[in-house]
């Protein structure tokens, strides 16, 4: 039986040391645990929550264009080795030890994870850990060179604001394509739905091969423990969130005869960012962990089991501060293989190990109407344009 590794646990710990504490000095005073984002210019001021005052953030001293295009240009080298360069140079020390922190416990992670996995020849009583070990430290190590190339790039109060509340419902229909060698199917026709209720998240979607027989059907249903809800709940300080997720997912490969049903649980959350430093308002945080059990079945033959562990990570920022147009991108790592997009093709012994890469964005230009993009790249490449619609009044 796969074990969550005290590493886990550890780190979800942090996860939520760092969402309750309060801003660094210096950057106005809000909600407890809420950083102090700064309206942008024309936008009308935001009401200070539990009626405390409201307190903008003082002035950062301006940094000029030259200034700015080095801390880029180190951000890149040697950014791309000691991480939070960038921010050293555009002089937000603090915030650049930070990421250089967060670089080195992602290394020492990811590192002691593969020794772990060469010592132990990736036995199956010691891969769970290592997995969920390497992963969280690959992820740690990808945030935080993102982040500061976010830092230095992005404009004074970040590329957008967090929603501190969601819709009761919202749904999408939108078609996709798949190119991977193996199989027949390649354009899909994408739907599905989100329901909340206060903390309480129903999810289903499905896709539908529209050129060969093949189906793929999920249900979700997650518990979320703090965090933006609908809009009848206290409004949330800011995107962070924490929640627990179940799945069901049935993918039916009927004229290849076989079917994968794949049952889950996964404890996912969000980071603002602005939690860790002002340069990095707008931009946030995500990791999950989690395990699966799968059952196979061929033809007439038995239906067989395995277990699947699926953890992810993602960077991504906010888009808009008020009004519309509106949303968010991400860039994501998902180490699970029994999507479309598959693991990744890599030369050597660690071909089909790693999971598959993505970039996903969803973008609101009203209240009700939206589009949902994202690509992912693994043993095979997938694409999606979704219209995403939210009945009645919307945040």
């Amino acid at each position: 039986m796969l074990r969550t590794p005290r590493t886990t646990g550890h780190l979800l710990a942090l996860l939520l040391l760092l969402v309750a504490a309060p801003t660094q000095a210096g950057e106005g005073k809000g909600a407890p645990g809420s950083p102090a984002v700064p309206a942008p210019s024309g936008a009308p001021a935001a009401a200070a929550p539990s009626g405390a005052p409201a307190a903008a953030a003082p002035a950062r001293e301006h940094v000029s264009t030259g200034r700015r295009a080095l801390a880029a240009a180190g951000a890149v080298v040697p950014g791309v080795v000691a991480h939070g360069t960038g921010h050293f140079l555009l002089g937000e020390a603090r915030t650049g030890w930070i990421l250089l922190g967060l670089e080195g416990a992602g290394a020492g992670l990811a590192v002691g994870g593969l020794a772990g996995a060469a010592v132990s020849g990736a036995s199956r009583r010691v891969i769970a850990p290592i997995v969920l070990t390497t992963v969280t430290g690959a992820g740690l190590f990808g945030i935080s060179l993102l982040a500061d190339l976010y830092g230095v790039l992005a404009p004074e109060g970040g590329t957008g604001s967090p929603p501190r509340s969601l819709p009761w419902v919202e749904t999408q229909l939108g078609v996709a394509y798949v190119y991977d060698p193996t199989f027949a199917y390649r354009t899909f026709l994408v739907s599905g739905m989100d329901l909340r209720l206060s903390s309480l998240r129903l999810s289903g979607s499905g896709w539908f091969s529209l050129n060969d027989d093949n189906a793929r059907l999920r249900a979700e249903a997650a518990y979320r423990f703090l965090g933006p809800r609908t809009p009848e709940s206290p409004r949330a300080a800011d995107g962070s969130f924490l929640e627990l997720e179940g799945a069901i997912t049935h993918h039916r490969y009927t004229s290849d005869d076989f079917s994968i049903t794949t049952g889950e649980v996964t404890l996912q959350g969000r980071l603002d960012l602005a939690h860790i430093g002002r340069t990095l308002r707008g931009s946030f945080a995500e990791m999950g962990w989690g395990i699966a059990v799968e059952g196979y079945r061929y033809g007439r033959r038995p239906l067989e089991g395995n277990e699947l562990l699926i953890p992810h990570f993602a960077f991504g920022m906010y888009l808009g501060h008020a009004g519309y147009p509106r949303g968010e991108a991400k860039v994501v790592y998902d180490h699970r293989h029994d999507g479309y997009a598959g693991g990744a093709k890599i030369p050597g012994l660690g071909s089909g190990v790693p999971g598959h890469l993505g970039l996903e964005g969803r973008l609101y230009a009203s209240p009700r109407w939206g589009l949902l993009a994202d690509v992912e790249a693994g043993s095979a490449y997938v694409g999606r344009l979704s219209l995403l619609f939210r009945p009645g009044d919307s945040p």
